[in-house]
C-alpha cells in the first residue's frame, strides 16, 4: 500500500510520457507498443541469408568465434530506439520488463537449435563506465531473462579490462582494432563444454560479440551466441 501511495506521488510530481508518441501515462503506450515489429526469422548476421537462431552461414562463418546472434526486433521500426537510448543513458531501468520480454521471446523461438549447457552472461563495461553510468544495462537484461527462465547465469565470464571508444565512432576493421585486448575471461570462470549465450542491448557488426565470443572459446565454451534486442 505505502509502495502504491508512493509511485502515485510520483506519478503526479513527474509524470511519465510514452517514448513512442508523448503521451503522459506510461514509458510506452499499448498503440506504441503494438509498433513493435519481433523478428519472426533469424538470419546470418553478415549475409542476412535465412538461417536458424541467426547462426552465421557457411560462407560467411569463417574466422567467426560466434555461433550466431538471435536479434529479438527490428531497430529502426516503432520505439525500440528511444527505448533503449533511455533505459540505457538514461536510467529509466523499468524498460527492462519490455525490453527483456522481446529478448525472452526471440530466445525461446530459437532455443532448441542452441544446444544443451546453456548459460547467460552479458558484455561486460568497463568498471570506469560502471561507476560513471551505475549498472551494466545489459547485465540487468541478462538477469531478467535467466530469471524468468529459470536459465542458469554468471556475470563473473568476462571483464573489461581496458576502456575502449564507442563503437558508433568506428566501422568494419575499425571497431576490431578499437576492441583488440580489452577483454579477459574471469579467474575461476566455469565455460567449460557449455554454450554461453552473452546478452548485448544492441549489435552493429557483431565486433564486440565476436570478440567476447573469442575470450569465451580460448576458456574451453563450446560455443558462444549472442542475444541482442536489435540489430543497428
Amino acid at each position: 500500500m505505502i509502495k502504491k501511495t508512493f509511485e502515485f506521488i510520483l506519478d503526479l510530481i513527474f509524470p511519465k510520457y510514452c517514448f513512442g508518441c508523448g503521451k503522459e501515462g506510461d514509458w510506452l503506450c499499448q498503440d506504441c507498443e503494438r509498433a513493435i515489429l519481433p523478428i519472426q526469422t533469424q538470419t546470418c548476421p553478415d549475409c542476412k541469408k535465412i538461417t536458424d537462431a541467426g547462426r552465421y552461414c557457411p560462407r560467411c562463418r569463417k574466422k567467426k568465434n560466434l555461433s550466431g546472434v538471435m536479434v529479438a526486433c527490428y531497430f529502426e521500426e516503432g520505439p525500440i530506439k528511444e527505448l533503449i537510448h533511455n533505459f540505457k543513458y538514461n536510467h529509466i531501468l523499468e524498460l527492462q520488463i519490455v525490453l527483456g520480454d522481446l529478448l525472452i521471446d526471440a530466445l525461446e523461438k530459437n532455443q532448441r537449435n542452441l544446444g544443451k549447457d546453456l548459460l547467460i552472461t552479458a558484455v561486460p563495461i568497463h568498471y570506469l563506465r560502471m561507476a560513471r553510468r551505475g549498472y551494466n544495462q545489459a547485465e540487468i537484461l541478462a538477469d531478467y531473462v535467466s530469471t524468468k527462465l529459470n536459465l542458469p547465469k554468471n556475470f563473473q565470464i568476462l571483464k573489461k579490462i581496458r576502456q575502449t571508444k564507442p563503437q558508433v565512432q568506428f566501422s568494419g576493421k575499425n571497431r576490431r582494432e578499437n576492441l583488440k585486448n580489452s577483454f579477459k575471461i574471469c579467474k575461476n570462470a566455469d565455460v567449460l563444454s557449455k554454450t554461453i549465450i552473452v546478452v548485448d542491448d544492441v549489435t552493429t557488426t557483431g565486433a564486440t560479440l565476436n570478440e567476447c565470443a573469442r575470450i569465451i572459446k580460448q576458456a574451453g565454451a563450446r560455443r558462444v551466441w549472442g542475444l541482442v534486442v536489435a540489430k543497428g
